[in-house]
């Protein structure tokens, strides 16, 4: 029997979901408090809190100059709430730029580069200083035109992403190339550049840009002045672009430039929070996040209200449920018969006594499926105990019951059994009985839920198999 005394015991899963299972009413009854507790204490909280931030009411006892510190600090931090809500939009926008700008795509150590110089000439009888307005008029045109709408959507982009591929920059006047008989007070050149992700890309925006400037010559020359918008070179290449890796890294920076924006702010509103006399920040921005008046008769933060409790009993539950198995897996007192005999392997299982305790019909349920109780009456179910006691201890003229449980309940057993045998004390309560152990042909062990304790069963194993006397088995009651 020195194998039943072994501690090391797998843990049966099976019964423990039972074991949790049957507190389920205990868990749900803690949830249930500790979710009211919470709920009370966030209303109050709530209402503590938008009566300190309504400025338009003072507070009971309140100074003159304590209400005017008051309402200072709160519109500071309803000022930083905007600031907050502000920054936010910026890091949605900037995380939206960094996923769809073209430029972000672009590989700046081979970039993509298509670029033609233009040259506007005037006729000599026109006014000086004409070249200049025609030049504005077409960088204008180029870089926000309706064109623009319809090439983006050609392309897959939006119009904003699509004009951050496009410059246009005037040439200086001395680098001018115009032909002969052209003075260069009356013509000028600029260069337009695209860049991109490949030299076709670029070279398509490029030929629509220059589709776009025929069209405004043809207006320009009926409204503006007789002019002649010449081409005078294009090429397509690829090459390093450090502005567009600084570009790049600038705009990859910014959110991070926002957030830690937001986060100094956070810290300032915690401050405020703490001068204004409110439990948290976050009331403050819930405040301010709904109207005053509903605010303070506590409409919107019910649904908050609600999970704060919601939230109390989960956890609430989740740690009774903890608890129960951590008493079940360390602890050594057993609740279930399965429990029991998992810990002693070895150990006959001669029956089980059906509960008598009042309980309710989920527990009769679950005791009936681990094997703690049957569909029996008690009375059939005793029969049927006793004639299994009878055959296992027929063969033995003398027979002992004893056991860590309670000695009463073991006597109450047995004539509710109708078993002619014996019954001791637990040699723990009274020594004297194991030395009369030899004495009986075998021991019956009877042990109780939640009252025996497994380390003290394992020893009176150990001591009856030194006494030499046959251990028939044990029943659970």
């Amino acid at each position: 029997m020195d194998s039943n005394t072994h501690r090391a015991v797998e843990i049966n899963l099976v019964d423990l979901l039972f074991v949790l299972l049957r507190r389920l009413g205990i868990a749900l009854l803690v949830g249930i408090i500790v979710a009211g507790a919470l709920f009370v204490y966030k209303y109050t909280s709530n209402t503590s809190d938008a009566n300190a931030l309504d400025i338009g009411t003072r507070l009971p006892g309140e100074s003159d100059a304590a209400y005017s510190e008051r309402v200072h600090n709160v519109n500071r931090a309803e000022d930083i709430i905007n600031s907050i809500d502000a920054l936010n939009r910026q890091i949605d926008n900037q995380r939206d730029y960094l996923s769809n700008s073209i430029v972000m795509q672009i590989d700046f150590t081979n970039e993509a580069v298509t670029s033609a110089q233009v040259v506007i000439s005037v006729d000599e009888d026109q006014a000086l200083g004409m070249t200049d307005s025609l030049y504005s008029a077409y960088s204008q045109d180029i870089l926000s035109g309706d064109y623009l709408s319809s090439l983006a959507d050609e392309l897959g982009t939006e119009q904003v992403y699509l004009t951050e591929l496009i410059s246009v920059e005037r040439d200086d006047t001395n680098s001018l190339v115009v032909n002969s008989g052209d003075s260069v007070g009356n013509a000028m050149a600029f260069t337009i550049t695209v860049i991109g992700t490949s030299t076709q890309y670029t070279a398509q925006i490029m030929d629509c840009v220059f589709e776009e400037i025929d069209i405004t010559s043809a207006n320009l020359n009926s409204t503006v002045a007789p002019h002649t918008v010449s081409l005078i070179g294009k090429q397509s290449f690829y090459k390093v672009d450090n502005d567009t890796r600084d570009l790049q890294h600038l705009a990859s920076n910014r959110s991070d430039t926002l957030q830690k924006q937001i986060d100094t702010y956070n810290l300032s509103l915690t401050d405020l929070a703490t001068k204004i006399g409110i439990n948290s920040k976050d009331n403050i921005t819930a405040y301010f996040s709904y109207n005053d008046v509903s605010w303070v008769n506590s409409r919107p933060t019910m649904n908050a209200m609600l999970m704060f409790a919601l939230k109390g009993f989960a956890v609430s539950v989740c740690a009774v449920f903890v608890v129960i198995a951590a008493v079940y897996v360390f602890g050594n007192k057993f609740s279930t018969q399965a429990k029991f005999f998992g810990r002693f392997p070895g150990l006959n299982k001669i029956g089980i006594v059906k509960p008598t305790n009042k309980r309710s019909v989920l527990v009769k349920s679950i005791d009936r499926i681990t094997g703690d109780d049957d569909k029996l009456s008690a009375e059939s179910s005793n029969r049927l105990l006793a004639a299994n006691i009878a055959n296992q201890t027929r063969n033995f003229s003398k027979v002992l019951f004893i056991g860590t449980a309670e000695t009463i309940k073991i006597k109450a057993l047995v004539d509710a059994l109708g078993i002619k045998a014996d019954v001791k004390e637990s040699f723990f309560i009274d020594p004297a009985n194991l030395e009369n152990v030899s004495n009986y042909d075998g021991i019956v062990l009877v042990e109780q839920r939640k009252h025996s304790d497994c380390r003290m069963v394992a020893e009176e194993i150990r001591l009856i198999a030194k006494a030499d006397t046959t251990l028939i088995g044990a029943i659970v009651i």
